[in-house]
């Protein structure tokens, strides 16, 4: 499922990051972007399994929702 989530939504995961950018946090407010959004889109209570890792072009977290 492809889960939208508006960038407002993101600043509410800063703290839950596990790990920061500088230059993305003065950016969009967030340490990660990846990582803020796959909290948002896990919705309540989402736990980060991975971390944000990137290779080229591409950056991406994954978290889950609870069970």
């Amino acid at each position: 499922e492809l889960v939208a989530v508006p960038d407002e939504a993101l600043k509410g995961f800063d703290a839950a990051c596990a790990t920061r950018s500088t230059r993305i946090a003065a950016l969009y407010g967030v340490g990660s972007v990846a990582e803020a959004a796959a909290l948002a889109a896990a919705g309540p209570g989402g736990e980060l399994v991975q971390p944000r890792i990137a290779t080229g072009r591409v950056t991406c977290a994954l978290a889950r929702t609870p069970t």
